[in-house]
C-alpha cells in the first residue's frame, strides 16, 4: 500500500484517537475532581524534609509550630491610655464579630473565677517560686509584712483572690507569676497594657481557625483586621496607631505579591511568545496548537502532583513554568521544520524527522528528573513529578496530536526565520580561531576560575523569603515595646512519664530564670508556671506544712494580727491537713486553667511524653546553647532548615555532576565517543561561567540556584541534540534552537525581577546559563555539524 505524501498513515490516526480521548479523559479529572479541592502551598518551609529522627516528635513538633504560626500579637497605641483602651475595645470587638479568628483576647483572664477554683482546690501544693525560696529560706518575716500592708493599703482590694480566702497571699502571688509571657506589659484594670514611644498601648492576642498559610484563611482574616483597624480608629477621639506582629501579614503579602508577579509576567510572556512565533511562522497554527499543548501539560502535571502530594507548591509551579520553555521547545522543533522544504513538507515527515530527537531530549532530562524524584526532599519530589508528567504529556501531544492537527494550505513561510537561521549559521562558518580570540577565550576560562574560587554560599533560610520593609519595621516595633515577640526557637523537654517531663522542665525554668535576670532573654513560657511537676508540689507541701501551717507559724502570726478568731485559724489549718491531692495534668488540662499555655503541652509521643517551653526576646542565642541538661534540646527550626538547605545543596551537587555523567554515556552510546563531548560541554561551561559571574558579582549560590542549573543540564542538552541532529539542515537547526532558547529566557527572565528572593534566584540563573549555553553550544556546531549540503541549499534559497 503506498501512502501519498500528505496522507496521514492509519498508525498516526490510531494515536491521535487515543492519545485524544486520554486528554479528554484527562480536562474531565482536572476540571470536575482537581480544581475543586487543588491547594497551593505558598510556605517555603514545607518544601524541606522533615529534620527529626523520631517520626512521631516531629509530627508534634510540626503541630505546635503550626498553632504558633496562628497566633498574632496587636498594639493599639495613644498618647493617652484612656483612647488606647477604646481604640482596643472596639478592635477586639470587630474580629471577634468577623468570626475569622478562634480566640481574640483583650483582657487579660477572661476566665479568672474558673481558674481560681481550680487552683484553691490545690492550694495546699502550689506556691510562686519566689514564695518557695523565702520559705525553703526561712524568711517567713518578709512574707508576713507583705500580707499585712496588703491588708491595710489599697493593694488588697486589687486582688484576684480575698484576704479571707488568701490572708497571706500565697495563692494571690501564685497566679501572678502566671502573666510573665507578656514581656514588659503590666497588668491595668483588666487589660494589659506597655508603655513606649511616648504613648501607651494595649496588648491584644488573636489565633487564626487555620493555617495562615491557606489562602481561604487569609482572604478571611486579612479583611477582618482591616475592618478592625478602621473601627479602633473611628472609636477613640485621637490617633490611634496599630501595630501587628505574626506569620499571617507575611503569608499574605507574599501570596499578594505572588499572584501580582504571575499576572504581570504570564501577560508579558504570553504577548512576546505570539509576537515571536507569529513573526517566524506567520499563521496561527503553530502558536494555537502550542497553547493547546503547553494548557494540557500543565493540566496533567497539576493533576498528578496533586493525587501524589495532595497539595501544590508554589515553588512547583514556579519551576514547572520550565515546561513553557521545553514543551514549546518540542512545538517548535516541529514547525522550524518546516523551513527545511517548505514546498514538500507534511507534518507526518516532520513528526519522522524530529520525532526521535524529541524523544531523545525527553529521555536526557527525564533522567535528571528521576533522580529529584527519589531523593528525599519534599519539594524536589514534588518539582521532578510536575516536570516529569508535564514534559511526557507536552511530548506525547506533540507526537500525537501534531501530525493530524498541524496540516495548513500555506505554503510560503515568511523570510525572517530562515534570514534568522542563515544569518547565525554564516557567522559560524565564518569563525576562524586566530590568536586574539583564542586569548579572549583564555581570558574567559581565567576570569570564571577566580569568580568560582569568590563565589559565596547562602544557605541561610531567612533569605528565601523576604517581607515588605513596613511588615518588618511592625515586627520589630513590637519586639522593643514588648521586650518579647514570636519566637522561632523554643527548647523541648521530654522524660518517660508525664511527671518526669514536668520534673526536667521544672529544673529548665531555674536555668531560664537566671537567664531573664541577665537579660539573655526577655522571657519564657513553661507549663510548670502553672502546673508545677509532682515533685515540685509536694515539696512546696512540705514547706507550707513546716513554715506556714505549723502550730505558731506564719498562719497564727498573720491570722492572728489581722484579727482572725482561733476557729478560722484552725478551720484553715485542718483544711490543709484534709488536702491529700497535688494538681493533676488531666484535671489541668481540662480546666480554665491550662488556657494559654496549653499548646505547649504535646502529651504523648510516641513512648515518651514531652513539652514546650516557649522563648521571648532572645537577645544571646549562644547562652541559650549552652543549657546542657538530659531530655532537654533547644529547637532552632531556623538553624535546622539552613543546615538542610546545605547538606542537599552539596548533595545536589555531587548528583548533578552525576547526571551529567549518566547523561554523557547516553549521548556516547547514541552519537558516539567523538561528538558527545561536545555535545555536553556546552551545558557544563555554561553552568560554570554563571557561576564564575555570580562569584564576581557577589550572587550567592543555594539550593534554588542549583535547581535552576539542572534545567541548564536539559534544554542545553536538547539545544546539541537538535543541533546535532540537523546537520544537513544549519540554518533549520539553528533557527529551532535559538527560537527554543528564546521562549525559554521569556519565560525565566522575567522571574529574575521577582520580589521573592528563591524565585529571583532561579530566574537569574537560567537567564545567564541559558545564554550562555545557547551561545556555546552554536560554537559547537563548528566542529560537531558538518557542513551544508545542496539540498539545504536549494530548500532555504530555491
Amino acid at each position: 500500500m503506498i501512502i501519498r505524501q500528505d496522507a496521514t498513515p492509519g498508525s498516526m490516526r490510531t494515536r491521535f484517537f487515543a492519545w485524544g480521548a486520554l486528554m479528554i479523559a484527562l480536562l474531565a479529572v482536572f476540571a470536575f475532581h482537581v480544581v475543586p479541592h487543588l491547594r497551593v502551598e505558598t510556605d517555603i518551609l514545607a518544601l524541606l524534609p522533615r529534620t527529626q529522627q523520631d517520626r512521631a516528635l516531629d509530627e508534634a513538633l510540626d503541630a505546635f509550630s503550626a498553632r504558633l504560626a496562628r497566633k498574632q500579637i496587636f498594639l493599639i497605641g495613644s498618647e493617652k491610655l484612656a483612647d488606647a483602651r477604646l481604640a482596643a475595645t472596639s478592635f477586639a470587638a470587630e474580629l471577634r464579630a468577623s468570626g475569622a479568628f478562634e480566640s481574640v483576647q483583650l483582657e487579660a483572664d477572661e476566665a479568672l473565677r474558673q481558674r481560681i477554683d481550680t487552683y484553691l482546690a490545690h492550694r495546699a501544693y502550689l506556691l510562686a517560686p519566689e514564695d518557695e525560696k523565702a520559705l525553703a529560706e526561712g524568711n517567713t518575716d518578709r512574707l508576713a509584712t507583705r500580707a499585712l500592708r496588703a491588708a491595710y493599703t489599697p493593694t488588697g482590694l486589687m486582688q484576684p483572690i480575698g484576704i479571707a480566702e488568701d490572708p497571706i497571699g500565697l495563692m494571690n502571688n501564685f497566679l501572678r507569676t502566671q502573666a510573665r509571657a507578656a514581656g514588659r506589659a503590666r497588668l491595668e484594670g483588666s487589660m494589659l497594657v506597655v508603655e513606649g514611644e511616648e504613648r501607651s498601648w494595649v496588648l491584644v492576642l488573636t489565633e487564626n481557625k487555620g493555617s495562615p498559610f491557606a489562602s481561604s484563611v487569609q482572604e478571611q482574616v486579612m479583611p477582618a483586621i482591616a475592618q478592625a483597624r478602621s473601627a479602633a480608629s473611628r472609636a477613640a477621639p485621637a490617633a490611634v496607631e496599630i501595630l501587628m506582629s505574626g506569620a499571617i501579614q507575611h503569608a499574605a503579602a507574599a501570596t499578594e505579591r505572588a499572584e501580582d508577579e504571575i499576572t504581570t509576567f504570564g501577560t508579558i510572556e504570553a504577548i512576546a511568545v505570539v509576537l515571536l512565533l507569529l513573526l517566524i511562522f506567520g499563521a496561527m497554527r503553530p502558536l494555537l496548537l502550542g497553547l493547546m499543548t503547553l494548557s494540557l501539560a500543565v493540566v496533567a502535571a497539576f493533576t498528578a502532583v496533586h493525587y501524589i502530594f495532595g497539595e501544590v507548591h508554589l515553588l512547583a509551579v514556579v519551576f514547572g513554568s520550565s515546561l513553557i520553555g521545553s514543551v514549546i521547545d518540542y512545538s517548535i522543533h516541529f514547525f522550524a521544520d518546516r523551513f527545511r522544504d517548505p514546498t514538500r513538507w507534511t507534518p507526518v515527515d516532520a513528526a519522522r524527522h524530529v520525532g526521535p530527537a524529541i524523544l531523545l531530549g525527553l529521555t536526557t532530562t527525564l533522567i535528571g528528573y528521576a533522580v529529584l524524584a527519589v531523593v528525599p526532599f519534599p519539594g524536589l519530589e514534588q518539582i521532578a513529578v510536575f516536570c516529569m508528567i508535564g514534559l511526557i504529556v507536552g511530548c506525547g501531544c506533540v507526537l500525537c496530536l501534531y501530525p493530524v492537527l498541524a496540516h495548513t494550505r500555506r505554503q510560503r513561510l515568511p523570510k525572517l526565520g530562515a534570514k534568522i537561521g542563515g544569518a547565525i549559521d554564516g557567522v559560524l562558518l565564518r569563525w576562524h580561531w586566530g590568536p586574539l580570540k583564542l586569548a579572549f577565550v583564555a581570558a574567559i576560562v581565567v576570569l570564571t576560575a577566580i569568580g568560582l574560587t569568590r563565589l559565596q554560599v547562602r544557605d541561610d533560610v531567612k533569605a528565601l523569603q523576604q517581607s515588605p520593609p513596613d511588615l518588618i519595621a511592625s515586627e520589630q516595633r513590637v519586639r522593643e515595646l514588648l521586650g518579647s515577640g514570636i519566637e522561632t526557637r523554643f527548647f523541648l523537654v521530654s522524660g518517660d512519664s508525664a511527671q518526669t517531663a514536668l520534673d526536667n522542665a521544672q529544673q529548665l525554668a531555674t536555668q531560664l530564670d537566671r537567664l531573664v535576670a541577665t537579660g539573655a532573654i526577655a522571657s519564657y513560657q513553661s507549663v510548670t508556671q502553672a502546673l508545677p511537676s509532682e515533685t515540685q508540689q509536694r515539696r512546696n507541701h512540705e514547706l507550707l506544712a513546716q513554715q506556714v501551717f505549723a502550730p505558731g507559724a506564719l498562719l497564727d502570726r498573720v491570722m492572728g494580727s489581722l484579727g482572725f478568731p482561733a476557729e478560722s485559724i484552725e478551720k484553715r489549718r485542718q483544711d490543709f491537713s484534709a488536702a491529700n491531692a497535688p494538681l493533676a495534668v488531666d484535671e489541668w488540662l481540662s480546666s480554665a486553667a491550662s488556657k494559654g499555655l496549653r499548646d505547649l503541652w504535646l502529651g504523648q509521643v510516641g513512648t515518651r511524653y514531652a513539652t514546650v517551653v516557649a522563648l521571648g526576646g532572645i537577645v544571646d542565642v549562644p547562652a541559650l546553647g549552652a543549657i546542657s541538661q538530659p531530655d532537654v534540646r533547644l529547637i532552632d527550626r531556623v538553624a535546622e532548615t539552613t543546615a538542610t538547605l546545605g547538606r542537599y545543596r552539596h548533595a545536589m551537587t555531587l548528583l548533578l555532576a552525576a547526571v551529567y555523567a549518566v547523561a554523557g554515556i547516553v549521548l556516547m552510546i547514541r552519537f558516539g565517543w567523538r561528538d558527545a563531548p561536545r555535545m555536553l560541554l556546552p551545558s557544563v561551561a555554561a553552568t560554570l561561567v554563571t557561576l564564575g559571574l555570580f562569584g564576581w558579582l557577589g550572587v550567592g549560590m543555594n539550593l534554588f540556584t542549583l535547581l535552576a542549573l539542572w534545567l541548564v543540564l536539559g534544554l542545553g542538552i536538547d539545544y546539541g541534540i537538535f543541533l546535532r541532529h540537523g546537520r544537513d539542515n544549519r540554518p533549520t537547526a539553528i533557527l529551532s534552537v535559538t527560537l527554543s532558547a528564546c521562549t525559554t529566557l521569556i519565560a525565566f527572565g522575567l522571574l529574575a525581577l521577582s520580589a521573592t528572593p528563591f524565585i529571583r534566584s532561579i530566574g537569574l540563573t537560567l537567564l545567564c546559563a541559558i545564554s550562555f549555553s545557547w551561545l556555546f553550544v552554536l560554537f559547537s556546531c563548528l566542529t560537531t555539524l558538518g557542513p551544508r549540503t545542496a539540498r539545504r541549499e536549494e530548500a532555504i534559497h530555491g
